[in-house]
């Protein structure tokens, strides 16, 4: 069993965001809405398919690094108790590089939390001005600051503890950024903070945010296949489209989610998938404080639908699902070269890396 905590706090909202969360580190709401998240945990009752530990925690959505530790300490309490965790659990806490400490570090790592996942999303300066995020002198600070730990070998044993796994997300064709800029961050950070193990290339949709880009969409498309060959050669894998990570160092959360594992989530606006039923909780504080969940018993057509869109997420679909699935388009797409077989399964090429929804609304 996975677990995902959604912490929608964040000292401001950035500009591209979009999603349910609050520009407000109130203590009096964060200490409040804690109280409910560790009630909503102790007080879960939903049917599930087996009984199992946790095998994961992954503190996201958005700045979960906002709670202090006594906060953080009373969840993983309540998580452990209601459920127990498995030995070799990866405990993830995603943080702004803002709160990226010495002291913070040494807390997070006395509770046993070895994963940390930092916002980069770039090194430009205009750009992080312009969405509205820390400067790069505060993520080079921060990174510093992991770097003094000196993360210990690799090994997912809580009994060992250390932040063993640390990971960047970085955001292409933001606004101010040229052409290669996205590829220089990452080889100026891996160049002078090896220790990185993961790093996560999102690509953001400027239409829809209503940015002014200097990138064409052809040279955003090419950015990131230029990202991709590169990390290649750092030894990064890219284990699904945004995703990459040095052996053994795949985040065990995202793997579970593409995998459509079942899934336990807590807090404001979290969708999880139990025994074969979503749930979703408001996004809405009134209505999630009033206990208002929805609930969708997925069909096998709904799961097979599900299955199918994460495969294509992790760039192959398997040969099992063809006969379930539009071959006259499957064809078109193999003749333009947007997908290739190889190995008995279906996958994306390079020049349809961003086209995965299209193609999988196209042969569904």
């Amino acid at each position: 069993m996975f677990s995902y905590i959604h912490i929608p706090f964040c000292s401001s909202k950035c500009k591209y965001c979009r999603f349910a969360s609050t520009a407000s580190l109130d203590k009096l709401k964060i200490q409040t809405y804690t109280e409910k998240l560790i009630n909503e945990i102790e007080n879960f009752n939903r049917p599930l398919s087996k009984e199992s530990g946790l095998k994961s925690v992954y503190f996201g959505w958005w700045t979960p690094s906002v709670l202090d530790i006594k906060q953080i300490s009373k969840i993983l309490e309540t998580l452990k108790t209601k459920f127990w965790f498995e030995e070799n659990i990866e405990i993830t806490l995603e943080s702004t590089p803002q709160n990226i400490n010495s002291k913070n570090l040494v807390s997070w790592n006395n509770l046993w939390i070895n994963r940390l996942s930092m916002w980069v999303q770039t090194l430009n300066e205009d750009s992080l001005k312009e969405i509205w995020r820390d400067d790069k002198s505060v993520i080079l600070k921060a990174l510093d600051e992991v770097k003094k730990i000196n993360p210990p070998a690799f090994n997912h044993s809580l009994k060992e503890g250390g932040l063993i796994n640390i990971s960047l997300d970085f955001i292409i064709w933001l606004p101010h950024t040229k052409k290669w800029e996205t590829k220089k961050d990452i080889e100026y950070i891996l160049e002078n903070y090896p220790f990185i193990k993961h790093i996560s290339v999102y690509m953001l949709e400027d239409h829809y945010y209503n940015f002014e880009t200097i990138l064409s969409e052809d040279d955003y498309l090419q950015e990131y296949n230029e990202v991709r060959d590169f990390l290649n050669t750092r030894w990064f894998n890219f284990y699904e489209l945004s995703n990459s990570a040095q052996d053994w160092y795949e985040c065990k959360h995202n793997i579970a989610y593409w995998k459509h594992s079942e899934m336990l989530a807590f807090w404001l606006w979290t969708h999880w998938f139990v025994n074969n039923t979503r749930y979703s909780n408001s996004e809405t504080f009134k209505w999630y404080y009033a206990g208002k969940i929805e609930e969708e018993k997925l069909t096998e057509n709904d799961i097979f639908l599900e299955k199918i869109m994460f495969d294509i997420r992790t760039n192959w679909i398997s040969i099992e699902f063809l006969e379930k699935l539009n071959k006259n388009k499957i064809e078109e797409f193999l003749e333009t070269g947007f997908l290739e077989m190889k190995d008995d399964k279906l996958i994306l090429t390079k020049k349809s890396y961003s086209l995965g929804d299209f193609i999988i609304r196209e042969i569904i």
